[in-house]
């Protein structure tokens, strides 16, 4: 790794940044001795939705283009992990990573339709295609149709193989690899010439055409790293949760919308926004759907108001996001991230 990778990278893996993954990471053992499965599940899904946060965020954030289609890429992910597992017996391991690369793929025949759109009408666009692929799989009988798939209960020998363990705690040491492992990729794209020229079709995309970007090169290369990571995510979620249906995987609400949520609090043009985001609603929405709405079945849909309720008084208060007003109290160095322009 050149000089200028590693001074990038130790910029990113700061004291602050160090604190927070060594908290996460000896969280889970404390909590499985304190017999504590909620709070175990609710950091695990606060780092998967800060996984798709920050893929979203690379489109949406540094590229500008709103995507509520998320859903797709991340249904897409979690059936080839669980088709892999399934009919052929390819571990989730090796399976996770084919569901990132089937998405992006996918992504790829997506990107020349929906990039012939811009601003609104790009992101209804979005919206269409996840609805349409929930469509198609809530009637394909090879995926389950309606009725989803569900993985075998294997002997504990098996365990690993097929990653099944009894409770939350182990799969937070999977989502907490896959999301360094994003973070310095996407890092590493953000702080390089990529960045920059993803940057400037965000700012003005037709004066990036006049200076000689590949505007559609770049926002393809956006569209599939977004596409490869939460299609990651879906894969994540297929060994934890061991059951999907195109009800869930694709839903347009508990996907896309909260995906897109968790970047728009956070701070959309922050690069750590979308995780403080995710770890600020996540934990909101998961308590009341547990303690809340799971013992008053009168007020289902709470969890839901809630999550609205939070966007509005933040879009209100810190129309820049939770970094911004960071930021702007200075509890967060504002900085220019470098690059190296050949």
């Amino acid at each position: 790794m050149s000089k200028m990778k590693f001074s990038v990278l130790k910029s990113l893996y700061s004291p602050p940044m160090i604190v927070f993954l060594s908290l996460i990471f000896i969280s889970s053992p404390i909590l499985e001795f304190l017999n504590q499965p909620f709070i175990a599940n609710t950091i695990f899904m606060c780092l998967l939705y800060a996984i798709m946060a920050m893929a979203w965020n690379l489109l949406a954030g540094y590229t500008g283009y709103l995507s509520f289609g998320h859903a797709a890429f991340f249904g897409l992910g979690a059936y080839t992990t669980m088709i892999l597992m399934l009919y052929y017996d390819i571990t989730p391991w090796i399976g996770i990573w084919f569901g990132g690369l089937l998405t992006a793929l996918s992504a790829l025949a997506l990107g020349f339709p929906l990039f012939r759109l811009r601003s609104h009408w790009f992101a209804l666009a979005t919206i269409a295609v996840a609805e349409t692929f929930k469509l198609v799989f809530i009637v394909w009988p090879y995926v389950g149709a309606a009725y989803g798939l569900q993985s075998p209960i294997v002997a504990p020998e098996k365990s690993l193989w097929y990653i099944q363990y009894a409770g939350p705690f182990i799969y937070i040491y999977i989502a907490l690899i896959i999301f360094v492992i994003e973070l310095t990729i996407l890092y590493l794209i953000i702080t390089s010439k990529t960045g920059y020229y993803l940057m400037a079709i965000r700012e003005d995309e037709d004066v990036s055409k006049t200076i000689g970007i590949n505007t559609l090169k770049y926002k393809m290369f956006s569209l599939m790293v977004s596409a490869f990571f939460t299609g990651i995510a879906g894969g994540v979620y297929v060994i934890r949760f061991r059951f999907i249906d195109p009800f869930t995987v694709f839903n347009l609400i508990t996907i896309s919308i909260y995906t897109a949520v968790g970047g728009i609090i956070g701070g959309v043009y922050s690069f750590i926004g979308p995780i403080i985001g995710s770890f600020v609603f996540i934990p909101l929405t998961e308590y009341v759907r547990v303690f809340i709405v799971a013992r008053l079945p009168e007020y289902y849909g709470l969890h839901f108001f809630s999550v609205g309720i939070l966007l509005l008084v933040i879009s209100l208060l810190y129309p820049a996001g939770i970094t911004g007003y960071l930021e702007r109290k200075g509890y967060l160095k504002k900085r220019i991230l470098p690059v190296k322009v050949e």
